[in-house]
């Protein structure tokens, strides 16, 4: 079978979409099927096109036997939703043209958020003729409107007409979350749904499989914290995180633990400044690193973090990060309401906290210092809980929509 697969966000770039399209990808070549991925120029989320990619409106390259081309954008460090918008119509405008110049494909993946890119999709179906699987790893426009990105008016009506004829359009839709799929059936794509959750990538579920190593801090440039209790976050440091809640629980936890916090985002400068007024180690703030690399001191931190914001419309929500987390072995503080508190809560993996509680996030991690038989318990479920839910098993789930739709 032959996939032409279409997402703006794609390896080297650091994102969950990133992550679970590459595995899509990577997984399906694997399997014997041809491969082609339209993505964006590495520009997410500095703003800035990434060394040996710009000058041309495509890059081609080779990865893991399957083939990527890299279209120009319009990538700005600003976060505007003017910026945003241009970045986004870029994308799908190069994707397009580039996607049409390939060969007919059996099937065609695109991957949402941004909206935009299920419109890449569509175009291409129709000018291939070849069926087509919307993937919406999260709800657009709800998304959008929740931090801030669209407001009301008359691109929001825009953009929810353009939404519901994408699900009209589609062949099949996959979700990562059952509360997508409800709300997805509400908005007229009942009869076509899968559920395919995110999952634990490779390099989470390897480190896992590893004792820890204390030299994975070291590397990162973590201070030399002894006898501290290291807790951890790596992703996404934004709006939707709800971190500030994280520095209050370090203010409150003082002495003898280190909160350890890797990543990028709108909120890392407000993150940094709010971690100034505390004792020096308390927070200790690190630049994006690769997945290994971020599996490896995960695994070596005593406990981790999976926060959302309280913000309304966030309960449906499942992070990424669960199953990631997860796949190393460490005991979880969830600091989530919804589907991702019941999903951490039934496979008995971790502490769920109400989001944005400083103070019951710090309870949470004392209470995982003080109690080593609870620490290895809750570590031995999220190891089962990630396991059970590995990329790999998504990737057949995949497979089976794409084929399904091809013939």
């Amino acid at each position: 079978m032959r996939v032409l697969i279409a997402s703006q966000y794609f390896p080297p770039e650091i994102t969950a979409g990133a992550n679970r399209l590459h595995s899509f990808a990577a997984g399906l070549a694997s399997r014997g099927h041809e491969v082609e991925v339209v993505c964006e120029v590495p520009s997410h989320p500095a703003g800035a096109i990434e060394p040996g990619y710009g000058g041309r409106p495509v890059s081609r390259r080779s990865l893991q036997g399957f083939e990527v081309s890299y279209v120009w954008v319009r990538a700005t460090p600003s976060k505007s939703p003017r910026a945003r918008l241009l970045n986004y119509a870029s994308y799908a405008a190069m994707a397009t043209l580039a996607g049409a110049a390939r060969r007919r494909p059996d099937a065609i993946l695109a991957s949402s958020p941004p909206l935009s890119v299920g419109s890449v999709g569509r175009a291409l179906a129709r000018r291939h003729r070849a069926p087509w699987v919307l993937d919406v790893r999260d709800l657009w426009p709800d998304v959008a409107v929740v931090v801030g990105e669209i407001g009301p008016g008359r691109l929001l009506r825009f953009v929810e007409r353009l939404e519901r004829s994408l699900y009209a359009s589609a062949d099949a839709i996959t979700v990562t979350t059952e509360h997508f799929r409800r709300v997805v059936a509400e908005r007229g794509g009942d009869e076509k749904l899968t559920v395919i959750r995110n999952g634990a990538a490779a390099e989470f579920l390897d480190a896992g499989a590893e004792p820890p190593d204390p030299g994975a801090l070291a590397a990162l440039g973590a201070g030399d914290r002894a006898g501290r209790f290291t807790w951890a976050y790596a992703g996404n440091l934004g709006i939707a995180q709800g971190l500030e809640s994280a520095i209050e629980a370090a203010r409150e936890l003082g002495e003898g633990f280190r909160l350890i916090l890797v990543g990028e985002g709108p909120r890392r400068e407000s993150l940094r400044r709010l971690a100034a007024g505390l004792p020096p180690g308390a927070v200790e703030l690190f630049d994006p690193v690769p997945s290994a690399q971020a599996a490896g001191i995960l695994r070596a931190a005593d406990a981790l973090l999976v926060p959302l914001a309280a913000t309304p419309g966030l309960e449906g929500f499942v992070p990424s990060k669960l199953f990631e987390y997860a796949g190393v072995g460490r005991p979880l503080v969830v600091a989530a309401r919804g589907e991702a508190a019941e999903l951490a809560e039934g496979a008995g993996a971790a502490i769920c906290v109400p989001p944005e509680d400083g103070n019951a996030i710090a309870a949470a991690v004392r209470r995982l210092r003080d109690d080593e038989r609870l620490r290895e318990r809750l570590a031995a479920a999220a190891r089962e809980f990630g396991e059970q839910h590995s990329r790999e098993r998504a990737v057949g789930s995949m497979e089976a929509v794409l084929e399904s739709v091809a013939r």
